[in-house]
């Protein structure tokens, strides 16, 4: 009888360690799974935007029906949609917004002279002279305090221009995140 409850002893601890090992396995998986849909985060861009890294970007169509407009009534178009004029801060970036532009329009960008030559991006961010896409030339002239994006002489290239002159633009946000 004693040699009896030794085995049953055996059979139950044997089980338990089963059931504990079970136990402890699902708790890690279960603990996995829930960091990994925690850490998941989904992000988008408005229907029609385009995405590249963490921003969006509208590009007027050739069919749209957005007008020209001077550089500040393009910044408020872009800023009634939550977003701003166009900055551009590498050359991935003016690659990839060249790409998908009309050769034959001129877009209005984020940058903008506050006087005496001092550029400054809508956003805030650095205006760095390492990362310009001027056309050769330009800036040329102190009158001129806003920027365009346009193709002359096969290439793309910034301009400043005067900025009551009307153009299209190109709007940019942070992409969404749900």
């Amino acid at each position: 009888m004693v040699q009896e409850r030794n085995l049953q002893g055996k059979g139950v601890c044997w089980s338990l360690r089963l059931w504990s090992a079970a136990v402890i396995s699902i708790l890690l998986l279960s603990t996995c799974f829930i960091a990994h849909c925690v850490d998941k985060v989904w992000s988008c861009c408005p229907k029609d935007w385009k995405l590249l890294g963490s921003h969006c970007y509208l590009v007027p169509t050739v069919t749209s029906t957005d007008s020209a407009a001077s550089w500040m009534k393009s910044e408020e178009k872009c800023s009634q949609m939550g977003a701003h004029l166009l900055v551009i801060h590498s050359q991935k970036e003016q690659d990839f917004i060249t790409n998908i532009l009309s050769t034959h329009a001129a877009y209005f960008i984020g940058l903008r002279d506050s006087g005496h030559r001092q550029w400054q991006w809508v956003d805030q961010t650095p205006y760095d002279e390492s990362a310009t896409f001027w056309h050769k030339g330009e800036p040329s002239s102190e009158d001129e305090k806003c920027v365009i994006l346009n193709h002359r002489n096969d290439q793309w290239g910034w301009n400043d221009i005067p900025c009551n002159h009307k153009h299209k633009s190109v709007c940019q946000m942070k992409k969404i995140y749900l």
